[in-house]
This record gives C-alpha cells, sequence and structure tokens, in this order.
C-alpha cells in the first residue's frame, strides 16, 4: 500500500529530517508534496537524491494525500491544518500548535502510541516539544515502577531548537567574536548566543518562566496523563548548534533506587543507557534518548538524578513524526 504524503515545511530543520527519514526508513510513501508559505515556495529542497520545488499553499493542495507532516511553524499549522483533514488527510504536527489542545491526542510513540486511537474528526496528531518527548520517554517507565512525586528540569539547548535562523546567528555572532569584531550592539533585550547561556527560551512571562518551560511543564502532564505532576522547568540555550540535552533530578513516591533505575531504562523503549554519559554533540544524527549518570540523590527520600541528551531535531521532532505514522499505517490502516 503506497500513501499519498504532504510535508508542509520542507526547508525547515525538522522538514528536511522528515524527508530523509521517508526515504531511510522505507515509509511506503508514492508521492511526495513539498508544500510551503510564500516565504519558500518556489525554493528547492533535496528529497531521494533530486532537487524538488516547493509548492505553494493553497486550495486543492491536499487533495488525495493520506498522510501530511506540519513542520512549517504553528501560525501556518493553524491555518492550513483544517483544510488537509477536511480533504480526508491525517495531520501529524509538530509544531506547537495543537499540542495543549483537549481535542488533540499528544503522542510520544513509544509512551502512549495508544492515545493516536483517540483522535476526534478532526484527524490532527500532535508531536510534543523535543524537551517533553525526551523527558517523557525516560520518565514513564520510572513512573510506573514507583510513581513520581517531583521533577526538577534544566535543559542545554542548541541553537537548533531555535530553527535556521537562530542557527545562522550563532554562527555570524561566533565569526565576529573570533575576528575580534564582537562588541556590536544587539537588539535591545536581546543577549548574544556565541560562547554564552541564555536561560531565556521562548518568551519571558510574569513570575519568572518562560512561555516554552511552562508548555514543556503541561506537555509533559499530558503525554503521562499526570495532570497533577510537580515539574519544573529552567530553559537555556547554549552556544552549540546541533544537539540537547537536559540535567534531571527526581522524588519517587515509592523505593527504587540507581540500580533498579537502570534495570528499568535499560529496557525501555527509545532509551539507550550509558555507564557514563553522551555530550549533546555525541547524540546527533542518533534516533535514541542516551541517558547517562544515573545515581542516587540523597538530598531526598527516594531521590534519583541522571542526564538525558539527544539529537533535538531528529529524534525529538522527525523520528516521533515518522513513528506515529507508521503506527498508523500499521495499526488504524
Amino acid at each position: 500500500m503506497e500513501l499519498t504524503v504532504a510535508v508542509v515545511g520542507p526547508s525547515s530543520l525538522v522538514g528536511a529530517e522528515i524527508l530523509e527519514l521517508l526515504s531511510t526508513r522505507q515509509f511506503p510513501a508514492g508521492a511526495v508534496r513539498l508544500l510551503g508559505s510564500l516565504k519558500t515556495a518556489g525554493a528547492e529542497v533535496e528529497h531521494a537524491g533530486r532537487r524538488e520545488k516547493i509548492e505553494l499553499l493553497g486550495p486543492g493542495s491536499f487533495e488525495e494525500v493520506d498522510v501530511a507532516f506540519f513542520a512549517a511553524g504553528p501560525t501556518v499549522s493553524g491555518e492550513h491544518a483544517e483544510a488537509a483533514t477536511a480533504a480526508g488527510a491525517t495531520v501529524i504536527d509538530v509544531t506547537s500548535r495543537f499540542r495543549l489542545d483537549p481535542a488533540v491526542p499528544l503522542v510520544v510513540a513509544e509512551v502512549n502510541a495508544d492515545a493516536i486511537g483517540e483522535r476526534t474528526g478532526r484527524n490532527i496528531i500532535a508531536s510534543p516539544s523535543g524537551t517533553a518527548l525526551a523527558l517523557t520517554v525516560v520518565l514513564a517507565p520510572l513512573a510506573a515502577a514507583a510513581g513520581l512525586r517531583r521533577v526538577v528540569v534544566s535543559t542545554y539547548q542548541g541553537a537548533a531548537g531555535g530553527g535556521r535562523r537562530t542557527l545562522r546567528r550563532l554562527s555570524r555572532e561566533t565569526i565576529e567574536l573570533l575576528n575580534a569584531r564582537g562588541g556590536r550592539r544587539q537588539k535591545p533585550g536581546v543577549r548574544p548566543l556565541a560562547f554564552n547561556c541564555v536561560p531565556e527560551v521562548g518568551a519571558l512571562l510574569p513570575g519568572g518562566a518562560t512561555s516554552h518551560e511552562l508548555q514543556v511543564v503541561e506537555e509533559t502532564r499530558k503525554v503521562l496523563a499526570e495532570p497533577d505532576l510537580a515539574l519544573s522547568v529552567t530553559a537555556v540555550r547554549v552556544p552549540i548548534f546541533f544537539g540537547h540535552a537536559l540535567s534531571v533530578t527526581l522524588e519517587t513516591e515509592g523505593p527504587l533506587g540507581a540500580a533498579r533505575a537502570m534495570e528499568i531504562l535499560r529496557a525501555a523503549p527509545g532509551v539507550l543507557l550509558h555507564d557514563d554519559f553522551l555530550t549533546p554533540a555525541d547524540a546527533v544524527g542518533t534516533d535514541a534518548t542516551h541517558v547517562g549518570r544515573v545515581r542516587d540523590d540523597p538530598v531526598v527520600e527516594n531521590g534519583l538524578a541522571f542526564w538525558l541528551a539527544f539529537d533535538g531535531v531528529r529524534k525529538g521532532g522527525a523520528l516521533n513524526a515518522l513513528a506515529i505514522a507508521e503506527i498508523l499505517l500499521r495499526e488504524y490502516p
């Protein structure tokens, strides 16, 4: 059975990765439509060894499309996802547009694939942020074993998490500093990324949290089906181009311990346990959530601490979208 697939936003980092995975994972796509907004239509991207032009989104774009991946940003998803489902396509959205919509399932393939069957007539499935995705893959088996009382997370996010514009900005700032041209004035309120750490991913809100941090909390609760989970997140942009890492400390409801936690994580789907650890750069191009430095935290009862690293574009975005589509094909034909 060959499907007609649309990729909306194929020039974005995640969109380009989806195109690659469609080929490398041998997804049965008989035809792939490359669709974009006015900003990207007409540009060329590489697909299956060829350069192909991006078509402009418009009436008729989704006729006879079976699956539509949306990776062009929340505004485009909000404007065109309903048109895709009205034409009969199932939408898999990797943007933030529908993640917290109560009528749209938020799915991590290794954690709550059953939620795919709960999609309503809207026929939209959302994929969470990379932070929430990696976090839930690890928290879910630990929660099943001992329950979760409290979780505290600090993130170390490469520039790729902000898209191509943030990558270009880090590159430009790095070159300027290395050429002793660094000192140029930034826009008011904009802090430099190069050789710096900026704890401001998303808009800074009253109370001190950012929009991204609050969204990660709610996405994690939704995927785990634990609406009251005590979770605190501090998200930091670090001066690397690709890669994403989390430092996690937690308290479980019942006794667990590092040794038992490692046994559980060693068998957890999507998780690769290490005796030491992987850095964000080590994880680039890989398909797993890498866990290391698992240790007891003696400061609290039933305390545990560990380190996660993963590819935020591949594992944290495109791969989960493809996995959702594969489950759809296999279990909901």
